[in-house]
């Protein structure tokens, strides 16, 4: 395609993490990143409701989750205010295929009508073929239509984050949950399989808490919680069902028209369901 994009390689984690930062860089065989000092706590200007969040999803967030989503959130708008065309964002705990890493930031998404891209994912989410081969021979590009979690690596481009940065300044859910939302902000999520990026076995920085109900969210509820949670999970479901089932919009028709890969057909959409 025509013109070389600038791209920033970010690798997110926390200032104090010494054992994590020198075990990635140990790794790190591609060029050209730096460590993006990752935030504890909620910054900038985004907004947190407790009682609002424990009316909808009947829990809270806890501080690692909070401070995952603000890490996030500050690197898109790094993005906007930079020179740069895109990033290749990473947390700390993966391994990366330096190569691939390397190739894929000469490579322009927004021209290929790409504004995100997973580079790994943490679950076996519901998904349908876009293109395939897609950037080499094995590779190919997936669209997820269920929650596939994980923000420990993707690309972005400055339309990505502008459209994650517009929907997502009041938090309502982890940030990977909320990225996996298309409907939320229309950002499609894309990924390349096989992943050029594993995860690390190590402990997480953020831990299990968000798979546990804390014992002072019965505190928060309010007298229309219970309305507002029935509604909320009603209407997510609505959401997931038409994204796994609904047609192929016009944004998915553009990518497999602009692909110099075999295109998969409608009729082959089910072989990821």
């Amino acid at each position: 395609m025509g013109n070389e994009p600038k791209t920033k390689v970010w690798v997110v984690s926390i200032a104090d993490a010494k054992t994590r930062r020198n075990t990635f860089s140990a790794a790190a065989n591609f060029s050209d990143w730096q460590f993006f000092d990752a935030h504890t706590e909620v910054k900038g200007a985004l907004l947190y409701d407790k009682e609002r969040v424990a009316g909808r999803y009947g829990r809270v967030m806890g501080m690692g989750e909070l401070g995952c989503y603000s890490s996030h959130y500050a690197v898109w708008e790094w993005l906007l205010q930079s020179e740069f065309d895109q990033m290749i964002v990473l947390e700390d705990d993966v391994v990366a295929d330096g190569g691939f890493i390397d190739m894929l930031k000469h490579c322009s998404l927004a021209e290929r009508g790409i504004e995100y891209l997973r580079l790994f994912a943490k679950m076996p989410a519901p998904w349908r073929f876009v293109a395939s081969p897609y950037l080499e021979r094995y590779r190919h590009l997936i669209r997820y239509t269920g929650y596939a979690l994980g923000t420990q690596a993707y690309a972005i481009t400055r339309r990505g984050a502008e459209r994650f940065i517009e929907s997502g300044r009041s938090i309502e859910a982890p940030v990977d949950v909320y990225m996996d939302r298309t409907w939320a902000h229309g950002v499609l999520n894309l990924a390349l399989y096989p992943f050029p990026v594993y995860e690390r076995f190590q402990p997480s920085s953020i831990g299990e808490e968000r798979f546990i109900r804390r014992p002072d969210v019965g505190q928060l509820l309010r007298g229309d919680s219970l309305l507002q949670n029935v509604c909320a999970r009603v209407y997510r479901k609505t959401m997931l069902a038409w994204a796994r089932y609904g047609l192929i919009g016009p944004s998915e028709r553009r990518l497999r028209q602009n692909s110099n890969g075999k295109f998969v057909s409608q009729a082959d959409v089910s072989i990821g369901i």
